[in-house]
């Protein structure tokens, strides 16, 4: 089982305490820790990320969700954000900030991504073993669920979080069935997974095509789609053996 396997599972459905956080002309006026619930509007925590946040992203027009954990094994707490802001009519613009825990309380940008990945639901953060898991969202009912998580790392090197892997969901809940597609960067590794009712199978390969491991500064997530792998397993439970994986 892959580590995002083991780290999240799909959620079908929105924070919407975090959602429904309209910041106004004070940014993160209203925090969620942990995408779970609202953070007193006059904690001084509150006023030091507000404070870490870079200049072009103070009037954002609301924070998607937020997670707070230590990230570079620090023993501090650091802070995960995404942010949505409107530039012009009709463009929206998507952030993924991480801000780092200092030991006076206070932060300071870790790293910014570019583009992030603007899911037609919602997203959800999480941050486990100093990893940052991000799930994009694009379908969710009480029939069904689709979505991918991304998952970062803090390369200690660098000084910023990694993308080391993600993982494309998609689950048909009134027939018992699912398909996931695993991918480890680290290891240049792809599994594909099927189940359907009892019956269950997976398939091993290796990524074709695929980005590497990228620094989350600057990481452009829109339009991303799942790299190719050298094997695919179809709704028949057979393996075909590929140079990219269909869609």
């Amino acid at each position: 089982m892959s580590t995002i396997s083991r780290a999240v599972r799909p959620i079908a459905h929105a924070s919407v305490a975090c959602m429904a956080a309209l910041l106004g002309p004070a940014v993160l006026a209203m925090l969620c820790v942990g995408g779970a619930h609202a953070a007193d509007g006059n904690t001084s925590a509150e006023q030091k990320a507000r404070l870490a946040v870079p200049p072009e992203f103070r009037h954002s027009d609301f924070v998607w969700t937020t997670a707070e954990g230590d990230l570079n094994g620090d023993g501090v707490p650091d802070l995960a954000l995404l942010l949505t802001r409107h530039k012009e009519e009709g463009q929206r613009e998507e952030r993924l900030l991480v801000l780092t825990g200092r030991a006076d309380g206070g932060y300071q940008v870790l790293s910014t991504s570019g583009e992030f990945c603007h899911p037609s639901k919602f997203y959800n953060l999480d941050i486990k073993n100093n990893s940052l898991f991000v799930q994009a969202v694009y379908y969710a009912d009480a029939a069904r669920f689709s979505g991918f998580t991304l998952q970062f790392r803090y390369n200690a090197k660098t000084k910023d979080l990694e993308h080391i892997g993600e993982q494309q969901d998609d689950e048909d809940y009134s027939s018992n069935a699912s398909h996931r597609v695993s991918l480890n960067y680290l290891t240049n590794t792809a599994i594909h997974s099927r189940r359907a009712g009892k019956k269950y199978k997976e398939a091993r390969g290796r990524i074709v095509g695929g980005p590497g491991v990228l620094p989350l500064n600057g990481f452009v997530c829109e339009g991303y789609g799942m790299t190719g792998s050298s094997v695919y397993l179809d709704e028949s439970f057979k393996v075909h053996k590929m140079g990219v994986t269909p869609p």
